[in-house]
């Protein structure tokens, strides 16, 4: 009888921060939210994820400012 092996894919706190950093580039407001909050969940990456979270916030606002100056001109 074969062994049950409980192998577990361990994900770097660093790794977590660079996925997520590009989330927020590419697309700041609904996926960089969702990804922000969840990583609020894991005690190790609660101060990224808020800068994140006010990064794609930020960065939302400026692309939304910027698509609404060239989309009237």
């Amino acid at each position: 009888m074969p062994e049950k092996s409980s192998d577990k894919i361990s994900i770097s706190k660093q790794k977590l921060v660079i996925i997520g950093l590009l989330i927020v580039i590419l697309n700041p407001l609904p996926a960089g939210l969702i990804y922000g909050l969840a990583l609020l969940k894991d005690p190790k990456t609660k101060k990224d994820a808020k800068l994140m979270i006010i990064f794609s916030l930020f960065w939302g606002a400026i692309s939304l400012s910027l698509a609404q100056q060239y989309l009237n001109y």
